[in-house]
């Protein structure tokens, strides 16, 4: 890449940051000492608890879209999508259709949605209604994202995660997404970093954070700096309820691939755990342990 292409593709990541936010964005009065007490709930799989602490947060930040997506995934856990979509559908209409409850609504059919794909372009009806009722609500903008994330509209998708941002800096949810299509879509694992690097920053002890930071060190070709991450991410998310599991399978893969089999092995051993059906782990188990006696060379096992 020449220098003035990297140099505007810098820009356009830093000015996410940087441009004037929203008084209601900054007035948040929620600590990262509430929402570390709700992410250990959550990933201790005490679902009412999580609910119960992500609700008191979303009280507070009616834009933590991260808090939102929690109290759906525990419901969703707790196989009550039902449930919590009728009951954010009566709130709705008791509210009176404003941006923050049709938000929340769009959210809530988005849920539905990973269930029903049919409904998902109900939940982008919902969210563009936000809009219309409340253009600086940052939550319809990381919403419609979410939909055209789950479509793989990823252009779209990074539209308006990066128009959400503009208005609120801190999403964690529009923040991670946007994270992703740098790595995964656009292969730009550096500038993915950055923004996980913010997150991380702001939300220690989220664990996909971690994760994705790591595999974007991990995709840098800066292995050793990667694992230290991935092994945050499964302590942080031991049941692999998000991407805990995924974490320890990289991590596995990459003492394999530097012939480090008895690392490897623990490794496997530790995903084996918490997914026992995983035939993925069971074939690169069965090699480390093949290649434990032999020379220690680096693997390509690709």
């Amino acid at each position: 890449m020449n220098i003035y292409k990297w140099f505007l593709t810098a820009l356009a990541i830093f000015s996410l940051f940087v441009l004037p936010i929203t008084a209601r964005a900054a007035e948040s009065e929620v600590s990262t000492e509430e929402m570390n007490e709700a992410l250990s709930a959550f990933y201790s799989g005490n679902w009412d608890e999580a609910i119960s602490l992500f609700d008191a947060i979303s009280a507070k930040d009616p834009q933590n879209t991260l808090a939102l997506a929690y109290v759906l995934d525990a419901y969703y856990r707790k196989k009550d999508v039902d449930g919590i979509v009728s009951q954010i559908e009566t709130e709705t209409a008791a509210a009176g259709e404003t941006g923050e409850s049709l938000s929340r609504l769009g959210m809530a059919y988005f849920l539905r949605g990973k269930i029903l794909a049919n409904v998902l372009d109900e939940s982008l009806t919902e969210f563009r209604a936000a809009v219309e009722a409340d253009p600086d609500n940052s939550m319809a903008y990381t919403g419609m994202g979410l939909v055209y994330f789950q479509k793989r509209m990823m252009p779209r998708a990074k539209g308006f995660f990066v128009r959400a941002l503009r208005l609120n800096p801190h999403d964690i949810m529009a923040m991670d997404r946007l994270g992703n299509i740098l790595l995964v879509d656009e292969k730009k694992p550096e500038e993915a970093k950055d923004i996980y690097q913010r997150i991380i920053e702001e939300l220690p002890n989220y664990p996909d954070g971690q994760y994705f930071m790591g595999s974007a060190l991990y995709d840098m070709g800066k292995v050793d700096e990667a694992i230290p991450y991935l092994q945050r991410c499964a302590e942080l998310d031991p049941h692999g309820y998000t991407q805990g599991f995924d974490a320890l399978t990289l991590c596995g893969d990459i003492y394999l691939k530097e012939a480090k089999f008895e690392e490897a092995i623990a490794i496997y051993e530790q995903a084996k755990s918490v997914r026992p059906d995983s035939t993925y782990v069971d074939y690169k188990m069965k090699l480390a342990r093949e290649k434990k006696t032999a020379p220690a060379t680096k693997v390509n096992d690709d």
